[in-house]
């Protein structure tokens, strides 16, 4: 998703297929033709609804990093060549849209920052509009836009694993995390009594720098879960699932358990990440760490993780 503060780069047939998958999802089985490139030629466009008034679709992705400038002229020369194609292809297009007229001409692109594009696209407009176009209804008009149109699909997709998901940055501050130390005692209590069982920790230093490594994993983790259940809701509802069921199983486990601590720890840890990769493909390697860092975390201080 286009955000200010969590661009992802495309490259330009990776952004297609990123919008294909999106706008198979919004319509309705039958409401949307894809039109390939491959066999006789480009029509210049990527697909088109199919109701009375139909909107036809474009995809473009300039090759970042680059300049606003850069940016706009690259998508401005797209709009003029595709728009010419629908014009100049009438007698393929009278074809192709059959009854359909066509009330919106879109290009989707992964950035939109130039207020210029859009008078760009109200000039191409009035050039349709005088061509006088039969598969064209009065009100038509060339619209830029990103794919924040279509943030429901996305939400829906991502949470089912079937495109990626962007996750944003997040850092806990020394002062966040002193909140929290202050105000969760008693599992700070239990965090310590599980360090001075891990062979590695031999010194109080060690003991903090790890007491205050599990505790940033744990809020890192929280920060992010709250993000999935803002935006997307079905992917957090299936982590949640996942992860109490795990933690039922690692309860009973603990009690049986005879591997040495820091043994039993890295063992849990390796598995829930590969157990988390297999319920969520599409996250990032990034981001399924942080989730299996929570947990640990979670399970250290709260106890379903013991030795």
């Amino acid at each position: 998703m286009n955000s200010s503060n969590n661009i992802r780069f495309y490259e330009g047939e990776e952004w297609e297929k990123y919008i294909q998958i999106l706008l198979k999802r919004h319509y309705k089985l039958g409401d949307y033709q894809e039109i390939p490139a491959k066999h006789v030629g480009d029509f210049g466009i990527e697909g088109y609804s199919t109701s009375n008034l139909g909107k036809v679709y474009q995809c473009y992705a300039v090759q970042e990093p680059c300049t606003t400038e850069h940016r706009y002229n690259s998508q401005r020369d797209k709009i003029t060549t595709d728009i010419q194609k629908f014009i100049k292809n009438k007698d393929k297009f009278v074809k192709l849209f059959g009854n359909t007229l066509i009330n919106r001409w879109i290009l989707l692109v992964p950035i939109y920052d130039s207020a210029l594009l859009a008078q760009h696209a109200s000039k191409k407009t009035e050039e349709v509009l005088q061509a006088k176009l039969p598969y064209v209804s009065n009100d038509f008009k060339v619209i830029v836009t990103t794919d924040d149109c279509l943030s429901k699909e996305i939400k829906e997709l991502s949470g089912a694993g079937v495109i990626d998901i962007d996750i944003p940055e997040s850092e806990i501050n020394t002062e966040s995390r002193e909140d929290w130390l202050n105000s969760n005692n008693s599992l700070v209590i239990n965090l310590e009594r599980k360090c001075q069982k891990i062979p590695s920790l031999t010194s109080k230093e060690k003991i903090e720098n790890f007491k205050h490594l599990i505790i940033d994993r744990y809020l890192n983790g929280q920060n992010l879960l709250s993000y999935l259940s803002n935006n997307y809701p079905q992917l957090y509802a299936n982590l949640s699932n996942y992860k109490l069921e795990y933690e039922n199983e690692l309860s009973m486990t603990s009690l049986i358990n005879d591997f040495p601590s820091n043994q039993f720890l890295s063992r849990t840890l390796s598995e829930y990440e590969q157990n988390i990769k297999d319920i969520a493909p599409n996250l990032p390697r990034a981001t399924i760490k942080k989730l299996s860092g929570e947990a640990i975390s979670d399970w250290l201080m709260r106890c379903p993780l013991d030795f």
